[in-house]
């Protein structure tokens, strides 16, 4: 009998080896720069009508750096990102569900995308 509970407790928690997101941890928010260039990155995020993070940073070419934290909560963001000093990307969303990470994207191509997720 024990040996049964133990292998079920297993079979439970393996799969969760190494996940350490969860609902409460901050968003991170990275520029990641998968470009040639070196780029400047600006970026003002609001939760609602509060600004949450503000911040430059210079980013290598296929490197990426943190432009700040903000806690997790329940409704509208807006995202307002420029690369050089041009505004590249002004995007709105709302979010019901719990997400870690908020990345700013630069690709090979020179194109800028908003990606969101769940880290581990």
């Amino acid at each position: 009998m024990y040996r049964r509970r133990y292998l079920a407790t297993l079979t439970w928690t393996v799969p969760l080896a190494g996940c350490t997101g969860e609902p409460g941890d901050p968003i991170t928010m990275l520029a990641v720069n998968e470009d040639d260039s070196t780029h400047s990155v600006t970026v003002w995020a609001n939760q609602g009508r509060r600004l949450r993070v503000a911040n430059t940073v210079d980013v290598a070419s296929k490197e990426l750096e943190q432009l700040g934290e903000m806690p997790w909560k329940t409704g509208v963001y807006r995202v307002t990102v420029r690369v050089d000093d041009e505004l590249v990307l002004a995007e709105e969303f709302h979010s019901e569900e719990w997400f870690n990470q908020l990345d700013v994207f630069i690709a090979n191509d020179g194109t800028v995308e908003l990606h969101r997720g769940k880290a581990a």
